[in-house]
């Protein structure tokens, strides 16, 4: 159990930085469309609401398996 739970604790945090990396690009590519709304051209880009979903699940997964790892018994 103490194998597993390591791994678990590993993934979880891997999880959320990965999810941490994602929101950031999310919140640039949110201001730059911004910009393109305030510069009201009629350019297409695409919307970032996917991209936010998929950080919100992962940084939810990510916290339940670090969660997980960390209550798990140690011996």
């Amino acid at each position: 159990m103490k194998i597993l739970s390591r791994i678990l604790v590993l993934l979880g945090i891997i999880v959320v930085i990965a999810s941490a990396i994602l929101l950031g690009k999310d919140v640039i590519d949110i201001n730059q469309l911004h910009a393109v709304a305030n510069a009201n051209r009629s350019s297409s880009f695409p919307s970032p609401l996917n991209n936010v979903l998929i950080t919100y699940a992962l940084s939810v997964v990510g916290a339940f398996l670090t969660g997980l790892g960390l209550s798990m018994p140690k011996r």
